[in-house]
């Protein structure tokens, strides 16, 4: 086993989990990695992007609101484009190889189950105030408060059930991950300053 450091993100939808764990990859120096996984993934095969977009974390089509729902066809391939459950078997086969080689960031897929094995993993999930998340929704996509709050409430749901489905925990659970925090109590720069040196102090570092 190597000694890379591996910080694992879970996170409601619009919490600013992206946010602060995009600040502590630039604080550690490590590599960080969202929807770059899709890419990774599509060029481990060979196949364009594109391939993968309706079975990512966050379904982006009608098809992919069925298999959110538990509902897989059995088949890779299908309809043009991979089933969910290839989509997994290949960014977890691109998760572990990133974390074979290099101290990395990831935000979501799973990826604290996937790395379960490894005991250089920090498994952190963020979670936020509902105002808060509306609020910061309506600024990044321009939308009423209404439909910011649907948007929370949907995304959260489908993230629960992706993670639910592929792992033997529980979305947002406390006893799922290592800690869990909310921003909006500190605020993000703040929140970062925290997660830093509970990292620092679980690696000795």
């Amino acid at each position: 086993m190597n000694n890379n450091i591996i910080i694992s993100i879970g996170r409601q939808f619009g919490s600013g989990g992206h946010e602060i764990g995009k600040k502590l990859a630039d604080l550690f120096g490590f590599e960080y990695y969202d929807n770059k996984l899709i890419t990774l993934a599509a060029k481990e095969i060979g196949f364009a992007p594109e391939c993968f977009e309706n079975v990512d974390e966050k379904p982006k089509f009608n098809n992919a609101l069925r298999i959110f729902e538990g509902v897989f066809s059995g088949n890779y391939y299908y309809d043009n484009y991979f089933s969910n459950d290839m989509l997994f078997k290949i960014q977890s086969e691109v998760i572990l190889k990133l974390a074979e080689e290099k101290s990395c960031v990831f935000i979501g897929r799973c990826s604290d189950y996937i790395l379960r094995n490894n005991p250089n993993v920090v498994s952190i999930f963020i979670h936020s105030s509902i105002s808060d998340r509306t609020q910061r929704i309506c600024k990044r996509m321009n939308v009423t408060e209404q439909k910011a709050l649907e948007l929370v409430k949907q995304f959260d749901k489908r993230r629960a059930a992706f993670y639910n489905y592929y792992s033997n925990k529980r979305w947002g659970y406390c006893d799922t991950y290592n800690i869990s925090v909310d921003a909006s109590v500190l605020g993000d720069e703040q929140s970062v300053d925290f997660l830093a040196e509970f990292i620092k102090k679980k690696f000795k570092i």
